[in-house]
């Protein structure tokens, strides 16, 4: 009977994912075929889409894909942007096509937002209890305490900056006999104004379909809702951790929105051609340090009783959507920042938000760069799909915009990844200049490479052989540490087992230059609270105490020159690399910083006084990354692997008499920026 049952049960489950997939199939897909530069026209959602159909499609077709918003659930989008993707789909059947979703949060703007889901589904701070009873017509409460609550508790959001604050949304829920929300018992209102010395709130009752109602101070819970404003939303954020309330038909917030996700998806949905999603944000950790996850009124940090919620809650959210939409689904999220997600085996790939991050165009290039390898190296999906997007927001940045969107080009090409600038942007590379041919590099002929012909390992290769002398310059008291087949084993001795490890190691004397520091790393005990054999990366990051002041920058710039980070799994090592620039100093000590406790291992060390270069050869062409300060003239004949000849990629209006390189000799290539070169 049991096996019958269970029978039945694959039966319905596999008629379910064929409908949410809808018969889907990527093998096609040019950004999986095609030559390089890969490139995705990336938002500017609304561009065009008032001008005829011709017009927005001819704008777009010579990207690989799509990566808009199309629905309601963020920004207010016409109807015609989701009509407009679908047919652009159907027609052209080798894009790529993704919605632009946001996985954090939901606008209350949404006629969809409260009549699917229930109060218990998003995510509440510390609240305060009443002092009396409540009537229905009342609009000033003298609470217990007022210091949760804030006139300034959501931030209006203008292009990635904070311009502006709102007052807090709040939730009035009667409590049962044990002190736990009766969630159909409620009412939402918003904060008028706060008297903190008097603990008063002054509110305006029933808001979003919700009605004034009646409250007794000895079992009401008045919660602020966690929120913020982006596009001019206010956005709830979901609570996707474990201990997420159920609704009446036993479904969680994640349940809720995958379940919205097959009607989108699902034949005859709004996205029925589109083939996945690129998560805005969708973060691995709680967002902010105030959130209550499992409402028991008490600031958790999504944790319960020692355990990640929140890490658990949202790896199985993740989880149960590749579930449900197959293999034949794109599914990315962001990932500029370290909360951010890191559901490697789950997710195709990842979006870096700008060259580094929304604000960073070059300064933590290692980041991109060794995220981007691990998620190249360990991602165990059918389809492998990472982007970087164009986005410059520092003001500096902006300075050089071209020079450094060329730069994201050239490196995104380097990694084996997609481009996604914005469409109504001009970067004469991805045609090939004057070729006007997409993917016009063709397939790679070999990996990404460091151009250091002629440097000296400051360590002398000691970090080849984790030779006794170099490993005794870090200090490793309080670890647990041996050598073994050339590598390095480290094991903190915490009995915190989250606690960050920081360990120095060798002091180094540089009188000038940039000092770029490599080595390859790999986690052996893993995360806690991660199964085991995750793909999940663990941290490991490298500061040098001693660098020089950086001049100071718009929006803290400065501040990322030092701190750098990188990603380890066990899966097998990673090659990381920390570029560190402008460099002087007589005494720098580097700085080791893992995520956790758990016994990691380092191997192959070396220290390069040296500029970054960085290189990758195509079947049509050659390309090279200088994210230095710095100019740098290069000899071809040493980068290349045999005698070729190649000229300069012809980008200008005009017809150029000689674009060859004379002899493969030397080529400058400018600073912050990268070098496209054509095979003749």
């Amino acid at each position: 009977m049991h096996r019958i049952i269970n029978l039945f049960s694959l039966i319905l489950t596999l008629l379910s994912l064929n409908t949410a997939v809808a018969q889907r199939s990527l093998e096609e897909k040019q950004v999986f075929k095609a030559g390089y530069p890969h490139t995705l026209s990336f938002r500017s959602d609304k561009w065009l889409l008032t001008a005829p159909y011709d017009t927005w499609e001819k704008r777009h077709l010579h990207y690989d894909g799509i990566t808009k918003k199309y629905l309601q659930e963020e920004v207010d989008m016409p109807k015609n942007a989701a009509e407009r993707a679908n047919t652009y789909a159907q027609k052209h059947a080798k894009k790529l096509m993704l919605v632009h979703l946001n996985g954090e949060g939901r606008s209350v703007n949404d006629e969809a937002t409260f009549k699917l889901y229930f109060p218990g589904h998003w995510v509440y701070e510390k609240g305060s209890i009443p002092m009396h009873n409540i009537s229905k017509n009342q609009n000033k409460i003298i609470l217990n305490d007022a210091s949760p609550f804030s006139l300034k508790a959501y931030t209006v959001h203008g292009k990635d900056i904070g311009i502006d604050f709102k007052p807090h949304d709040i939730l009035l829920v009667k409590l049962d006999e044990n002190g736990n929300r009766i969630w159909d018992q409620y009412e939402f209102a918003s904060i008028i104004n706060i008297n903190h010395e008097t603990n008063q709130i002054e509110i305006k009752r029933g808001q979003y379909g919700s009605e004034p109602r009646d409250f007794s101070h000895n079992n009401t819970y008045i919660a602020p809702i966690a929120g913020d404003i982006w596009a001019g939303n206010l956005m709830y954020y979901y609570n996707l951790s474990s201990s997420c309330p159920k609704d009446k038909n036993g479904q969680s917030a994640a349940d809720v929105f995958v379940d919205e996700m097959k009607d989108w998806f699902g034949k005859g949905g709004v996205l029925e051609k589109i083939n996945g999603i690129g998560f805005d944000v969708n973060y691995f950790e709680v967002k902010h340090s105030t959130w209550d996850c499992d409402n028991d009124g008490i600031i958790d940090n999504g944790y319960k009783k020692g355990k990640n919620i929140w890490r658990e809650g949202d790896i199985q959210f993740l989880q149960k959507i590749r579930n449900t939409f197959g293999p034949e689904f794109i599914i990315t999220a962001d990932g500029w920042n370290d909360n951010m997600q890191k559901a490697v085996g789950i997710l195709n790939g990842m979006e870096t938000e700008g060259l580094c991050r929304w604000n960073d165009g070059y300064r933590q290039i290692s980041r991109t760069i060794n995220q981007h390898t691990y998620w190249n190296l360990h991602n165990s999906t059918k389809y492998k799909f990472s982007y970087i997007t164009s986005k410059l927001r520092n003001p500096e940045d902006q300075k050089i915009a071209t020079q450094l969107r060329r730069m994201g080009l050239g490196l995104s090409s380097c990694l084996g990844v997609s481009y996604s600038p914005s469409p109504n942007l001009v970067i004469p590379e991805i045609l090939g200049g004057r070729l006007n041919q997409p993917n016009w590099l063709g397939q790679p002929l070999g990996p990404m490479k460091y151009i250091l012909d002629g440097q000296e390992d400051m360590l002398k290769g000691k970090g080849l052989t984790m030779d006794y002398k170099l490993v005794e310059k870090f200090d490793l008291k309080e670890k647990v540490t041996f050598t073994e087949n050339k590598q390095l084993i480290i094991k903190g001795s915490s009995e915190n087992q989250r606690e960050a490890m920081t360990i120095p190691g060798p002091e180094l004397k540089v009188a000038s230059g940039d000092l770029l520091i490599l080595f390859e790393a790999k986690d052996i005990d893993g995360l806690a609270d991660i199964e085991n054999g995750s793909l999940v990366p663990r941290k490991i990051n490298i500061k040098i105490e001693g660098l020089p002041e950086y001049p100071i920058e718009p929006m803290r710039g400065h501040l990322l020159y030092n701190n750098l980070a990188g990603f380890m799994g066990v899966n097998g090592y990673t090659p990381l690399m920390f570029y560190f620039r402008n460099v002087s100093g007589s005494d720098l000590k580097i700085i080791l910083e893992v995520e956790e406790q758990g016994a990691f291992a380092i191997r192959n060390l070396q220290i390069f006084n040296s500029p970054c270069l960085i290189s990758r050869e195509f079947e049509n062409g050659l390309v090279v990354v200088n994210p230095s300060f710095e100019s740098i003239n290069i000899d071809l004949n040493q980068v290349v692997s045999k005698e070729l000849n190649y000229k300069k990629l012809d980008t200008s209006l005009e017809n150029k008499k000689d674009l060859k390189i004379k002899d493969n000799t030397s080529v400058k290539v400018s600073a912050l920026d990268a070098l496209f070169l054509l095979k003749t």
